[in-house]
């Protein structure tokens, strides 16, 4: 369930700076055609397009949808600045296996110039910037926490940063806001003046987002003032932290030990505090978890001398088990079906660390500091694996390679560069990771995704689906290529390509495309907007 906002993908993070270009959106896009009839039925895709300075984008934003794929509708601008987007989907939820399915997109809430807006993302036969609706804020930043009610996707609620006293975003004093829809997803902003929320809490039988974790008391939505009840007495040291939460529990951090509170609904709470000597000290953070644990990592400090540990935590009767240590830092971690997956940076080469879930079971792959491997997994038992050669020098290299968890290489992408993972059609409530398919670009070259190949590997169904040839010398000449790729719920999916040049992505010649993600050739350019 995570979100991969903005183009940007979480595990490519740590060799962003090296590479020339990294993945992202783009600008502007086709010519502007006449207005035409608007679908009236069926789901728009979105893409959030990036112009300007590679390191201080702009992005804009746009809606495609599957039965007119030469038509990009705009919703805002370039010049408008979206900072974050939410998608929120509505599903069938199967409270029995603990699963919504069938996700279908409602709306798409998104912060732009500091006001939080929505745009409906079902077609009604009128164009879909007609019923963009406005928050009417001005310090909004980014979404910190969501909760998204498959079953009534109006009744979902966020929280998002404000900038502060100083104006800008991301800095020590940046408050937070709720934000929550009217039954047409007209969008409230409501600043938070107290204690801000640190979690969401669910109804363990409805699956619903039913109100706010606080670092003492959970707050029930529906009556006002909240009704409220306490999570952790006075005397005991308040939760800074939430590190990671299920439909029913959460794994929370308040410096002198992690502990879980089981939330089995009504109004009780059940805490355990786990061992302080395993688990003190704070710094915590979430690799994954499943049915049966959770999954956290922490690195003991910044530098390579630091100690990184590995813990799992049992939900049903909670306690710490060490999985691995080791020396070094750990850059990325990914939870696999038996396998977690970790990034770890040493002062003398870097390790592609593999540990059995079960049986803490430990494998390390060492490689030279010049080479960089990560692993994006996925629910199928099937990962995206990274590997960098020439990290640092002018010329890198990249190859993925898609494995299952016994190592066995089913596909191979050279020169490949990952674009994301495709948003999952359906949500698994008892597990962290609910996507298998990923987007992925073969051929990056000197002039980046100029002239490669844009591909979908699904991993439930192990099967590599090549949508075509991105745009590159016949449009952009020599010009570097700058792309990104948005995909899923649905499998009708968008991508973007534009030319960079004096370190900046362009504006003019920049394509909208779209492709689907179960089916091969079918890439194409938009040629009109409205």
């Amino acid at each position: 369930m995570k979100a991969n906002v903005l183009g940007r993908p979480v595990w490519a993070a740590a060799v962003m700076s090296l590479v020339l270009l990294g993945c992202g959106g783009g600008g502007g896009g086709g010519g502007t055609g006449a207005v035409a009839s608007v679908p009236t039925s069926g789901a728009y895709s979105w893409l959030l397009k990036a112009s300007g300075p590679t390191n201080a984008l702009q992005y804009a934003l746009s809606l495609v949808h599957p039965s007119k794929p030469d038509t990009e509708y705009v919703i805002e601008f370039g010049s408008s600045v979206v900072t974050d987007a939410r998608l929120v989907s509505g599903a069938s939820v199967d409270t029995a296996n603990r699963r919504a399915t069938g996700l279908q997109p409602s709306v798409l809430v998104y912060i732009v110039g500091g006001d939080v807006r929505s745009v409906p993302t079902q077609a009604d036969g009128t164009p879909p910037a007609n019923h963009v609706q406005r928050a009417a804020s001005t310090t909004a930043c980014r979404f910190v926490i969501s909760a998204i009610d498959y079953a009534q996707p109006a009744n979902s609620r966020f929280i998002v940063s404000t900038a502060g006293p100083d104006g800008q975003c991301g800095t020590a004093d940046d408050g937070r806001a709720e934000v929550a829809f009217n039954a047409t997803f007209g969008v409230t902003f409501t600043p938070i003046t107290g204690e801000a929320p640190l979690d969401v809490v669910r109804d363990p039988q409805t699956l619903a987002p039913r109100g706010w974790l606080y670092s003492r008391q959970v707050a029930l939505w529906g009556a006002t003032p909240p009704v409220t009840f306490p999570t952790r007495a006075a005397s005991s040291p308040a939760v800074s932290a939430v590190v990671s939460s299920t439909f029913d529990a959460a794994l929370v951090d308040d410096g002198t030990s992690l502990a879980v509170q089981s939330l089995p609904g009504g109004t009780t709470v059940n805490e355990t505090r786990l061992d302080p000597a395993v688990t003190g000290g704070g710094g915590w953070a979430a690799i994954g978890y499943d049915a049966s644990a959770f999954y956290v990592y922490r690195n003991s400090g910044t530098t390579f001398a630091s100690t990184w540990t590995v813990l799992r935590i049992a939900r049903a009767s909670p306690a710490p088990t060490v999985l691995g240590t080791g020396t070094g830092l750990v850059s990325f971690a990914s939870m696999g079906t038996g396998l977690l997956y970790l990034t770890v940076f040493t002062s003398t080469d870097n390790r592609l660390v593999r540990i059995d879930k079960a049986i803490a079971a430990m494998h390390q792959d060492v490689s030279p500091t010049t080479t960089l491997v990560s692993v994006q997994t996925g629910a199928a038992g099937v990962h995206q694996q990274w590997t960098v050669t020439g990290v640092g020098s002018q010329t890198p290299a990249y190859r993925i390679d898609m494995v299952d968890e016994t190592g066995q290489v089913l596909y191979i992408a050279d020169a490949g560069f990952p674009l994301g993972v495709v948003d999952a059609g359906s949500v698994l409530f008892d597990q962290s990771e609910s996507r298998s398919a990923f987007m992925l670009a073969s051929g990056y070259n000197a002039r980046a995704f100029g002239d490669a190949t844009l591909v979908t590997y699904d991993g439930a169904a192990r099967v590599a689906y090549v949508a075509g040839a991105l745009p590159g010398a016949a449009s952009y000449g020599n010009n570097i290529v700058y792309a990104s790729a948005i995909g899923g719920p649905t499998p009708f999916a968008l991508a973007f390509t534009a030319p960079s040049a004096g370190g900046a992505v362009q504006t003019a010649g920049s394509q909208v495309l779209s492709f689907r993600t179960d089916a091969a050739n079918t890439l194409r350019a938009t040629t009109s907007v409205q």
